[in-house]
């Protein structure tokens, strides 16, 4: 049996195989292309998803230097905090009113905020120690 009305090959017992081929091959030119548009949208999507990753990680880093920055000068208010009640116990105490302890302290107090942590450091343990000192006796 022929059939002439459609595209569908003429398949008979001695070319089944060449039939098979060509149905194939039909099938994919016709559903090559829907699936070539799923493909570029996915494609599109993932370099647009990528991008948006990339942008929220910078947006991140710069939320983290920001943090530490935050956080380095927040570790150095503490430390002038202390310092100044430290100091603020050898006024009370009046062991400030010697000569060279106040004028050091003077000193101390118009550079503070202009130490680097290493001598905020330096300079609560000296306070330490001289209050230490004055309450031992």
């Amino acid at each position: 049996m022929f059939i002439e009305e459609t595209k569908i090959p003429n398949v008979s017992k001695e070319n089944i195989e060449e039939s098979k081929v060509i149905l194939a091959e039909s099938v994919i030119q016709n559903v090559y292309p829907l699936f070539n548009e799923v493909y570029t949208g996915h494609v599109e999507e993932v370099k647009r998803l990528s991008k948006t990753l990339q942008d929220r990680k910078k947006n991140i880093l710069a939320a983290k230097d920001e943090l530490e920055k935050l956080f380095s000068e927040y570790k150095k208010m503490k430390k002038i905090s202390k310092l100044l009640s430290r100091i603020e116990k050898l006024v009370n105490s009046g062991l400030i009113h010697d000569g060279s302890l106040k004028h050091e302290t003077t000193i101390l107090l118009k550079i503070i905020t202009k130490l680097p942590d290493e001598k905020l450091d330096y300079h609560l343990k000296s306070t330490l120690r001289t209050i230490s000192k004055r309450f031992s006796k």
